[in-house]
């Protein structure tokens, strides 16, 4: 994959992480691994267990439920989020539908990162409403 961005300018551009300084963007960057996934990759199998917060940095994912493909997930996306914060089964089916460069923060990570970064928790917040309000109209649908 041609011109690789940073971890930084990966998180920078993640809705969650936009109010943080570049200072706190470079902490978080150091603790994130860097994976690519071939396309056809399944990255988080709808109700297996997972404590990983992905960010994609390159290439395109799409979400399945209950095999429906219900969104497609471009650079600056992320999934995961819900699993960290209770380790519950996954909600959902992510499968690379190209060459995938992912980020990913573990639950022992992130938790304590968010905890000292409100502002991180609140954006977290307005994105649960979403994903909710999302699922109510498929299933009223």
């Amino acid at each position: 994959m041609t011109g690789m961005s940073t971890a930084e300018e990966v998180l920078a551009k993640v809705p969650l992480f936009a109010m943080l300084s570049k200072r706190e963007i470079a902490r978080l960057a150091r603790d994130v691994h860097d994976r690519t996934f071939p396309a056809g990759s399944v990255l988080s199998e709808q109700e297996g267990f997972g404590t990983i917060f992905m960010m994609i940095a390159e290439g395109q994912a799409t979400v399945s439920v209950n095999g429906k493909p219900v969104r497609t997930l471009k650079p600056g996306d992320y999934f995961g989020e819900m699993a960290l914060i209770d380790r519950s089964p996954r909600s959902a089916t992510v499968t690379a539908a190209t060459d995938l460069r992912c980020l990913m923060l573990t639950q022992p990570v992130f938790r304590p990162f968010a905890m000292s970064h409100p502002e991180t928790m609140w954006a977290l917040l307005e994105l649960m409403v979403q994903r909710v309000r999302d699922a109510e109209a498929r299933s009223a649908g």
